[in-house]
């Protein structure tokens, strides 16, 4: 049995060997699965075992157990019997307790999806709280991950999952997170059954695909009628997008907050918005569109009521020099 104190695991110098950053990863992830869910019973989570034995990789998952009171959790493999209990993990950062009560009229649903996009999810960085505890909480079953959670907490995955992957400038990590939006947009949802391990009924229909919303913040790069000297005059010109269909944008002395409406334009995620704000200090409104390009960019245009119009290019944040 291995005895851990998840603080002695905390703040890794950089130079830590691999084997104890592993185990530090793996701890974390087990003590986020034990405590995304309900205490008082153990319970087999989505984790997948990290031993090899015999070199290949144990097929296991990882079964967890947290008691009411706060006290050691306790980790073990349902295939190899790897076994732990970890310490010191109250309040870390891996603490995923929710203290609210969870609605009792809240219908749940179950979505099935393979290992590799469980493990896709555990790897999003950007998630929020309500996210992370709906994809830690995901039970392993035979056919690989169940996870469970109201309508609304599945559409904010799925809108998670697509502003992590429109920002993704890695090759590798953007294919994996565009097979996660894939997989749960087009899963099966069918009403929480209690079932440990559901077999797919046969007369389900698809959920309808939905396009990715464009959902982030982008640096305003390129505009038609200006250049980036004048755009950057108050601050990094930019143009903003939130997943409950507002956003705003600035750039010059022009400051503007949208109602948006998503849509697709050749098959590509597109947004089209109205404004209202100030440029300097008199009002103005207009209306404005985007869409999104291949290589996670932005191209649009913003329509000033009665005035000037632009065409624009953005870069998602953080990928353009001066941000």
């Amino acid at each position: 049995m291995f005895v851990s104190d998840l603080r002695h695991f905390l703040d890794l110098p950089d130079d830590v060997p691999g084997p104890a950053r592993r185990m530090a990863d793996h701890l974390g992830s087990v003590v986020r699965a034990a405590t995304a869910a309900e205490a008082g019973s153990p319970w087999e989570s989505a984790l997948r075992c990290q031993r090899r034995p015999g070199r290949r990789a144990c097929p296991g998952h990882i079964a967890v157990f947290r008691a009411e009171l706060p006290a050691a959790i306790e980790w073990r493999c349902t295939a190899c019997g790897d076994e732990g209990v970890i310490s010191g993990w109250e309040d870390s950062c891996f603490d995923l307790r929710d203290p609210r009560p969870v609605p009792d009229d809240d219908v749940q649903v179950e979505i099935v999806v393979s290992d590799e996009v469980a493990m896709g999810l555990r790897y999003l960085r950007y998630l929020d709280s309500d996210c992370e505890r709906l994809v830690f909480r995901a039970r392993g079953i035979r056919t690989g991950a169940m996870i469970t959670g109201s309508r609304d907490d599945i559409d904010g995955l799925i809108d998670a999952v697509a502003a992590e992957a429109n920002h993704e400038t890695n090759r590798t990590r953007r294919k994996r997170f565009d097979a996660a939006f894939e997989a749960l947009s087009e899963a099966p949802q069918v009403a929480g059954s209690g079932s440990a391990d559901p077999a797919p009924p046969p007369r389900l229909t698809l959920v309808k695909s939905r396009p990715k919303k464009i959902v982030g913040k982008w640096r305003i790069t390129e505009m038609d009628l200006w250049d980036l000297d004048a755009l950057d005059l108050v601050g990094p010109a930019y143009i903003q997008f939130d997943r409950q269909g507002s956003g705003e944008f600035g750039f010059i002395a022009v400051t503007g907050w949208l109602d948006c409406r998503h849509t697709s334009t050749d098959g590509r995620p597109s947004v089209e918005f109205s404004w209202e704000g100030h440029d300097d200090n008199d009002r103005a409104s207009g209306r404005g569109r985007a869409s999104l390009q291949e290589d996670g960019s932005l191209s649009g245009h913003i329509y000033f009521h009665m005035g000037d119009d632009s065409g624009f290019a953005a870069s998602p944040w953080g990928d353009s020099a001066g941000t």
